[in-house]
């Protein structure tokens, strides 16, 4: 290295030294830490409120007649007796086209939750003489957390 007059290297006036650099990594690394465990620690309405947007987006893809990621949230005891390809075929072959879902209201304890959705359908050729009926009916989706997750849970047959 060259040295200036002053007898100091070229690169010491650029370089911190490695003591100056520990306060401010060690405080970064502190905040880091613990704003992953603030986002961890969730209130009660907050885990109800992901839970419905779970609910919302469960629906959106039924009503989009994305099969494979409606079934994603199907618990892990129905998709252990129920394969895609069954669960796919079910719904295609139903009678019942579902036209559209709304949000109405929720009740929930710890492990289980009722959630309402208003939702829309469409019958084709329902009676003779009768192209279509369309209406609407108030479902009650029910939801277990296992796990630490959220998961729906279909009425049994």
């Amino acid at each position: 290295m060259s040295k200036m007059k002053t007898g100091k290297s070229l690169n010491s006036g650029c370089r911190p030294p490695l003591r100056r650099l520990a306060l401010p990594v060690a405080l970064m690394l502190s905040i880091l830490f613990l704003s992953a465990c603030a986002s961890q620690a969730t209130a009660p309405g907050d885990s109800e409120d992901a839970l419905i947007e779970r609910a919302k987006d469960r629906w959106d893809t039924l009503l989009a007649g994305d099969f494979e990621s409606a079934y994603a949230y199907y618990s892990p005891g129905y998709r252990s007796t129920t394969s895609l390809i069954d669960f796919a075929i079910g719904i295609r072959t139903r009678r019942v086209r579902w036209t559209s879902a709304e949000y109405k209201e929720h009740s929930c304890t710890e492990n289980t939750c009722t959630i309402n959705f208003e939702v829309g359908f469409m019958v084709i050729r329902p009676v003779p003489g009768m192209n279509k009926y369309e209406s609407s009916s108030v479902l009650e989706d029910q939801w277990v957390k296992t796990g630490g997750q959220w998961w729906y849970l279909p009425k049994q047959k």
